[in-house]
Order: structure tokens, then C-alpha cells, then sequence
């Protein structure tokens, strides 16, 4: 059995208490709440389209987070090379150090193909 009654109000913190009458006040001297509601439907509307927008900003956000992955592993150099890496029929194949630090990308670097798959996909 409980020892509180049911009847007992929860307190709200004391920053909640705040923020709320600080808003409270302020819309009660402006009725800024209208102007902001109005604001808000414009906005973000509620017409289905506007998502193919809201794709496109994500897809870049993915693109710009695996392309800075990526960065740190890629070499852009036409220097020729041999590659020495862990996929087999390639080994001792003369190529470009970028060619090169793309199979490591891939086949070496664990999670290496999903990351350069994403950001294939998302671009």
C-alpha cells in the first residue's frame, strides 16, 4: 500500500515553473502566441511533398557524415603502386594509390564497403 494519497500534486521543478510563467507573462503583455503559431504553420506545413524536401536534407546530412569518414582513409595520388592488401586476386597488381586506398577502404577497414555504400546511396 502507498503512503502518498492520490490527491497529492506533483511539484513541476523549479525551471519548469520558471520558463513557463516567463512564457505565460510575455504572451499575456504581447499575444505573440498567435503571431507564432502562424509562423509555425508556415513553416512546416503538413502537404505531403514538403517530405521529398526533408529526404534531400537527410540524404545530405549522410552524404557530408560518410564523405568526412572517408576522408580520413582516402589518398588522392595517381603515384603507381603495387597492391598489397587482404583481397587476393588483386595482389601484386600495379595500380594508383587511389585505386589502392579504395580496396583498403573496402576490403581492409572494418565497415569500410557498408560506409562507402551509404554514402553511394545517399548521394
Amino acid at each position: 500500500m502507498s503512503t502518498s494519497s492520490a490527491t497529492e500534486a506533483k511539484k513541476a521543478p523549479l525551471g519548469g515553473r520558471f520558463v513557463g510563467g516567463a512564457a505565460n507573462y510575455i504572451d499575456e503583455r504581447t499575444s505573440v502566441s498567435g503571431l507564432v503559431k502562424e509562423l509555425g504553420r508556415k513553416i512546416f506545413p503538413d502537404h505531403w511533398s514538403f517530405m521529398l524536401g526533408e529526404i534531400a536534407l537527410w540524404s545530405f546530412v549522410v552524404v557530408l557524415l560518410s564523405g568526412t569518414f572517408l576522408t580520413f582513409f582516402f589518398q588522392a595520388s595517381m603515384v603507381e603502386t603495387h597492391y598489397t592488401g587482404a583481397w587476393l586476386p588483386m595482389r601484386g597488381i600495379p595500380m594508383s594509390a587511389a585505386m589502392e586506398s579504395t580496396l583498403h577502404i573496402s576490403f581492409d577497414l572494418r565497415g569500410g564497403l557498408l560506409v562507402r555504400q551509404i554514402h553511394h546511396w545517399a548521394a
